[in-house]
Order: C-alpha cells, then sequence, then structure tokens
C-alpha cells in the first residue's frame, strides 16, 4: 500500500475540505443495489454471499479516488493508492463480531480463497483478532436480520474513509435488493462522488459474469 499525500495549495476542493473539516461534517445515504443476477450467479455456483459483496463494494470504492482519502499520521491529506476491506463476521458461539481485514486482490477467486480462510481463521468473537493492521482499510459490516432504508453512525470526526453497512435483502417485483448504507466525510466526499462510487456497485452487480470466477 502506498500513500500519496494531495498538494493542498492546488487541490481542487481545498475550500470544501477546510470548512467541511471545520464543521466535522459527514453524512450516509442508504440506497437498494438490485443484485438479483448475483444471487442467482451465487446459489448456481455454490459461492457465499458475504466474500462476493465485499469484494463487490472494495473494487468499487478502489475506482473512485475520493473514496480512498485519510489523513496520515501526520496530519496531511492525501490518496491511498488501494483499499483493502475490515469486515465484520459474527461469531454464533458467543453471539458477538470479530472485525477481519483481508488483503484486497483485484482477481475474485484469489480474495474469495483468501477471504474464506481469513473468517475460518479469525472469527472468534474478539473484536480485532488480527495483529498489524493496516491503515488503508475501507469498513464493510453486515446486518443481515434487518432490511433498514436508514441508517447512520456518528464517526470520529476526523475519519475520512467511508464506512458500507449491507442489510438484509429485500423481495420487491421479483427482483432482489440490497439495502446498502453509505456513510462518507464530507470534507473529501461530495453527492457526485457518492454517485460515482453507486454507479460502479451497479455495473459490478448487473455484469456478475465478467468478474464471479471460481475455477
Amino acid at each position: 500500500m502506498a500513500f500519496q499525500p494531495v498538494d493542498l495549495i492546488n487541490y481542487a476542493r481545498k475550500e470544501h475540505f477546510e470548512h467541511f473539516m471545520e464543521l466535522n461534517l459527514t453524512y450516509s445515504a442508504t440506497v437498494s443495489i438490485e443484485i438479483t443476477d448475483l444471487r442467482a450467479a451465487l446459489k448456481r455456483k455454490g459461492l457465499k454471499a458475504y466474500p462476493a459483496q465485499i469484494w463487490m463494494l472494495t473494487s468499487a470504492a478502489n475506482l473512485v479516488p475520493e473514496f480512498r482519502m485519510s489523513l496520515d499520521d501526520d496530519g496531511r491529506l492525501g490518496h491511498w493508492d488501494s483499499l483493502s476491506p475490515m469486515y465484520t463476521v459474527f461469531c454464533e458461539a458467543k453471539k458477538s463480531f470479530s472485525s477481519i481485514w483481508t488483503e484486497y486482490r483485484p482477481d475474485f477467486e484469489s480474495f474469495y480463497r483468501a477471504c474464506l480462510n481469513d473468517i475460518r481463521k479469525y472469527n472468534t468473537g474478539a473484536f480485532l483478532p488480527q495483529a498489524n493492521i493496516p491503515d488503508n482499510m475501507l469498513n464493510v459490516s453486515s446486518i443481515p436480520w434487518v432490511d433498514f432504508t436508514a441508517f447512520n453512525l456518528n464517526l470520529p470526526t476526523k475519519y475520512l474513509l467511508p464506512i458500507l453497512t449491507i442489510g438484509k435483502y429485500v423481495e420487491r417485483d421479483g427482483k432482489t435488493f440490497m439495502p446498502l448504507s453509505i456513510q462518507v466525510h464530507h470534507a473529501v466526499c461530495d453527492g457526485y462522488h457518492l454517485g460515482l462510487f453507486l454507479e460502479q456497485v451497479n455495473q459490478l452487480a448487473a455484469n456478475v459474469d465478467s468478474w464471479l470466477i471460481v475455477r
């Protein structure tokens, strides 16, 4: 992973960044992602849904520079060259969850196998069972028991990376929809950038045969 600082003097959103950082303004949006084809393909191939959801969301986030913006340890604004997902997994025995991370791989099959291995190894119910957590983390969580239409988190004011929350599937007019909540910091992410991210998510969900390949 690499962090590229932004030249703040020449940064096109300098005024926006400084204004919204001073206000500590975050916002959230909850949308429905149609996953009819994705769900059918997962069932047909005998694959687990959660790793596919995680890969799809992380891949979309990596295509939008504003979704990869953060502050480094010196407080400098910049972009990560790539994000890897940190995601929650439920521990049935302890009725609690662990936050696990898997290094992102553009190849779905490679990521899928690594993700399943990490879940098997680290789903202990401990909050952070892995050591040496990188800074370039995209936070993903799932609440598969609730089909919410709105969801909001109270974030640390200088946390700029997005947080994504998946809800319970909803069936409507013969189609399957996945609730997705996106929490972002307005200092680095406007509605336009949110729209770019959702466009990528929808494209991946609608073109599953191009990436959902496990031999």
